[in-house]
């Protein structure tokens, strides 16, 4: 069972509420064998560079301020073309997704294919709100949970974990990784 982005907040709240609603849009989830990747929308993990830096930034007020370099994955003694990306804040927001304010993005992609997304969406806090215009569209992109905590809930595929957090305040932070090459990463050195 998988599932992951930014509604997090929203359907803890309605588990714990025992919202019969939510139960039965769990159940209709997709499974993993239904799922390809994690992502947001149109752009997933492993997509090439040039797409999903063009989907990033789509959502952004500023184009992605990014930094080459290389890096090494692991015990493999080779170096891997990595670039990190971080969006430009303009008056505390960087861009909206699914109508809420996106207040920080940051995108790793390691040898042209993006391996790591972490956002920070401000919200209204209208949890009930948020989770009507956009609960199944989060379920449908990542499937059902596979653990689900009063504050943080967590999908894995294969090599691909989402986690999202209640930070407070209405604040959810996202975070959409390739597992298995961002705990690899090390050896950071410049072009």
């Amino acid at each position: 069972m998988k599932t992951t982005n930014h509604v997090f907040a929203a359907l803890l709240m309605f588990a714990v509420a025992g919202c019969d609603r939510l139960e039965q849009d769990m159940l209709a989830a997709p499974d993993d064998s239904q799922l390809d990747r994690y992502g947001l929308d149109a752009v997933k993990l492993g997509d090439k560079r040039a797409d999903a830096g063009k989907q990033l930034e789509s959502l952004l007020t500023k184009p992605l301020q990014c930094k080459p370099g290389k890096t090494g994955l692991g015990d493999q003694r080779k170096a891997y073309q990595m670039e990190e990306c971080q969006a430009v804040s303009v008056n505390g927001q960087v861009g909206k997704l699914w109508d809420q304010k996106i207040t920080e993005l940051q995108a790793v992609f390691v040898e042209n294919q993006l391996c790591g997304l972490k956002l920070q969406l401000q919200t209204s806090g209208s949890y009930e709100t948020l989770y009507d215009a956009h609960g199944k569209k989060i379920l449908s992109l990542f499937g059902k949970p596979d653990e689900v905590g009063t504050k943080e809930v967590t999908w894995q595929r294969e090599g691909d974990e989402t986690v999202m957090r209640d930070l407070g305040d209405g604040k959810i932070s996202i975070d959409i990784s390739n597992k298995k090459v961002m705990q690899a990463l090390h050896h950071k050195g410049s072009e």
